[in-house]
């Protein structure tokens, strides 16, 4: 497996990731039949904050994936920052969009934070190599 291969899986794993936390938000307007808006309904509120957090901190760390293994990071480090990432998500849909990880939304927000550190200094670093 090349480094490209490597994000091109976790980047994959994450669209499918992000199919399941959209899923949940129109499984919670169903039941709630709310079509727009959150209702004051705590399960669709965290449904949506859950998606809109996943797609605000997901482009950057996947492109970022994608463009370290473009510049030749190893298939290590890219697994080692898919992985991390992924299990950041994890955590943070289990701690604030299904409430069955009481730290799973701090866990998966230092996570997050943690991973896209790591990515834009690497991407710094192999911008000027």
């Amino acid at each position: 497996m090349t480094s490209l291969q490597a994000a091109g899986f976790w980047i994959g794993l994450h669209a499918l990731l992000l199919i399941y936390i959209s899923y949940r938000v129109g499984e919670a307007r169903t039941k709630h039949k709310i079509n727009l808006g959150d209702g004051g309904v705590l399960e669709l509120q965290n449904a949506i904050r859950t998606h809109g957090n996943y797609t605000e901190y997901a482009p950057a760390a996947l492109l970022g994936l994608f463009i370290l293994a473009m510049l030749g990071a190893p298939l290590l480090f890219i697994h080692g920052l898919g992985a991390i990432f992924f299990f950041a998500r994890i955590g943070h849909l289990l701690g604030l969009g299904v409430g069955i990880w009481g730290q799973g939304r701090m866990v998966g927000t230092l996570l997050t934070m943690l991973t896209l550190l790591v990515t834009g200094v690497a991407l710094l670093i192999y911008a000027f190599n």
